[in-house]
């Protein structure tokens, strides 16, 4: 998880200086790790020390803490507590007479391999996985039995198990799990909706991207009298099939989200379900969970109500399609009355987004770069996805239902898993207001009372701007990330008091518990029932962030696959930011970064680099410093540093991924 509480009996490093002792879950860096804090206004606890080499990403531990001169908290490493998961995963190598393996955390120590499981024969150099026998203690490394060979290096399939397994993510469902999923058949009988509000006539759409294989989201919109809309966010009704305390539950539940890699999903659920009866696919009947929001002229909400329904969606459309009928154009087979609802959206989508900024919510742009494989997984290249009015109509529907169910619970007073994403750690705005000062923006305003106004402000000033991308980087890097919670104070980033997630339940544990907790609200059942909600919630944060960690780790990987046969060649480069032993530079448009190690350099700064390695088996890439400011032209091959926009249609991921949700509108939010 992205922020893990302080123990309540543990105290504060207090101002003085004090040494204190806390306990939380760290994010291991290698050289350095972060202690993450849940409390609301803490700060995360950056971690050093020979105390590092005795845990792992993940794992719970106790460090010893106090505040440095800059206000920053920092310690280091005492005890493990409890450790995130039972092996770990490396690069097999013989030394003299035994074997170690070397973690894929470069500065890691190597463990101690004290056999090989049945059918194993070591080899040099290969991926391997070792149940871990004996954890590292003071002086003395881990040990193990090596239970799995993964693969060379050189096979970028290998690469990409190895980043699965060393994040507990499991690509194969248990024999039970599969076989209870396909137990509900290929179809739906009209039995199954019997008690549910029957929507068929109701003109109902998909908006996915043009290879997606499931849709688990429709909207509609409808006209009212006085001028008003209604707007209805109907969802795959997953909990009618995941039951409470069922294999299928408990397989869920410990794989907590589907995970998108550049070659493969590794999805929750199993696809008997998420890609035939929880997708809302043309002209099939499927079980739903709605939200029907009523909203007046000035897009103010007036009524929320939630229900189970059964649809039957009209028509399946791209985001293409939808721009097109968005811009005036034509497109086929749209039934009339859907493409009049098509329309409505595309103006209550500008006036929802009016109203959500004027509150104070935080639209950043970043580039979304996407890396296309083979069939066999291999990179062909990368690709720049397009920002469509489209993608921001699926977007304003989604945020505001999930905010619509979440304010309903609360009312309700029902317990349910918030999302929740708290103000930033003053200590980053200050570092941001200084680097965004550095790049010419007035920025020293962001420290004061409104917050959220201040960077919205900053935005407005990035808006047009040459480093406008870089702007929204060091921006997004500097908030907190969020997770999951049964306690809320609000999400900063969207400035909603009340949010949840309820809009992906095929992919996102949490949505489902949020959908159990609408059934139970609309039936009547006692409240409080089921998992606890606080370590559920610590749980699906953790998840969450091994996903995304998995994510962005494969994508480094693929991008130094492309690049390996460019060592020498010249580039332009930008700097991003800007650590210790130098800066990490945006390599041309491709969306890579390398470590030039060099000193006194400035984000933003431009640069001429020269592609000095490629560590295809982590991704990472160095890089020589060439001319400052440009003024050397590319050697052979930089031509190739270039990635081109998507065009025609736009992926929202690898086959039997697309339209999951992962293109824009349905991030992590």
């Amino acid at each position: 998880m992205r922020r893990s509480h302080w123990k309540k009996h543990e105290r504060r490093p207090a101002a003085g200086g004090r040494e204190a002792f806390v306990e939380g879950v760290i994010q291991h860096h290698g050289t350095f790790a972060f202690l993450l804090s849940e409390t609301e206004g803490g700060g995360d606890v950056f971690l050093r020390g020979r105390g590092l080499d005795l845990a792992m990403d993940g794992d719970r531990v106790q460090a010893r803490v106090r505040p440095e001169k800059s206000g920053r908290l920092a310690g280091e490493i005492v005890r493990v507590v409890k450790r995130a998961r039972t092996s770990m995963v490396g690069v097999l190598r013989g030394v003299k007479t035994s074997w170690l393996l070397f973690p894929e955390k470069g500065s890691a120590p190597p463990a101690e391999i004290s056999g090989f499981a049945p059918g194993i024969s070591p080899a040099e150099g290969v991926f391997a996985v070792l149940e871990v026998k004996r954890w590292p203690e003071a002086g003395r490394p881990a040990s193990g039995v090596v239970t799995e060979i993964l693969g060379d290096p050189s096979d970028v399939s290998a690469r990409i198990d190895s980043i699965l397994r060393a994040r507990g993510i499991s690509e194969a469902f248990p024999r039970e799990v599969t076989e209870q999923a396909a137990a509900y058949g290929v179809r739906l009988q009209p039995d199954a909706w019997q008690g549910r509000e029957v929507l068929f006539d109701l003109p109902v759409c998909t908006i996915d991207g043009a290879d997606a294989k499931d849709f688990d989201d429709a909207v509609s919109l409808e006209p009212l009298p006085g001028g008003g809309l209604r707007l209805g966010v109907h969802i795959a009704d997953v909990a009618h099939y995941v039951k409470p305390g069922t294999a299928l539950d408990r397989e869920a539940y410990a794989r907590a989200t589907s995970v998108y890699l550049p070659d493969r999903v590794v999805p929750m659920l199993p696809p008997s379900l998420s890609d035939n009866l929880c997708s809302l696919v043309p002209r099939q009947e499927r079980l739903t969970m709605s939200a029907f929001i009523d909203l007046d002229q000035s897009g103010k909400v007036v009524k929320r109500r939630l229900a189970e329904t059964v649809i039957r969606s009209w028509r399946r459309f791209t985001y293409e399609e939808v721009q097109t009928l968005l811009d005036g154009g034509k497109v086929p087979d749209v039934p009339k009355r859907v493409g009049e609802a098509v329309k409505r959206m595309g103006a209550l989508t500008d006036v929802l987004y009016r109203r959500r900024v004027q509150r104070g919510a935080l639209d950043f742009n970043l580039p979304e770069y996407k890396v296309n494989a083979d069939p066999h997984g291999r990179p062909l290249g990368v690709s720049l996805r397009p920002r469509l009015k489209s993608h921001r109509l699926i977007e304003e529907f989604m945020l505001l239902a999930n905010e619509a169910v979440a304010t309903e619970l609360y009312n309700a007073r029902r317990p349910f898993l918030h999302r929740r994403h708290d103000a930033p750690d003053p200590l980053k705005l200050k570092a941001l207001a200084s680097a965004l000062g550095e790049l010419g923006l007035s920025a020293g305003h962001i420290q004061g009372g409104n917050v959220q106004k201040g960077l919205q402000d900053v935005l407005r000033q990035a808006a047009g701007h040459p480093l406008e991308h870089l702007i929204n980087s060091l921006m997004v890097r500097s908030m907190r990330q969020a997770v999951y919670s049964p306690v809320s104070q609000g999400h900063f980033g969207i400035a909603a008091r009340f949010y949840s997630h309820f809009t992906s339940p095929i992919r996102r544990y949490p949505d489902l518990l949020t959908h159990r907790a609408v059934k139970s609200l609309l039936s009547g059942a006692k409240a409080g029932q089921g998992l606890p909600l606080d370590k559920a919630g610590e749980h699906c944060s953790e998840r969450e962030r091994a996903a995304s960690d998995a994510e962005h780790k494969a994508v480094d990987v693929m991008r130094a696959e492309l690049l390996k046969d460019l060592q020498g060649s010249v580039a332009d480069g930008t700097v991003t930011s800007v650590i210790e032993s130098g800066a990490f530079v945006m390599i041309g448009d491709t969306g890579a970064e390398g470590l030039l190690r060099v000193n006194g350099l400035k984000p933003g700064e431009k640069l001429r680099v020269m592609l000095a390695s490629v560590d295809t088996a982590t991704g990472k890439i160095d890089l020589a410093l060439e001319s400052r400011a440009g003024g050397q032209a590319p050697r052979a091959g930089a031509d190739r540093w270039k990635v081109s926009p998507q065009r025609g249609k736009r992926n929202d991921g690898p086959p039997k991924a697309r339209g999951r949700g992962r293109g824009r509108g349905r991030g992590r939010r």
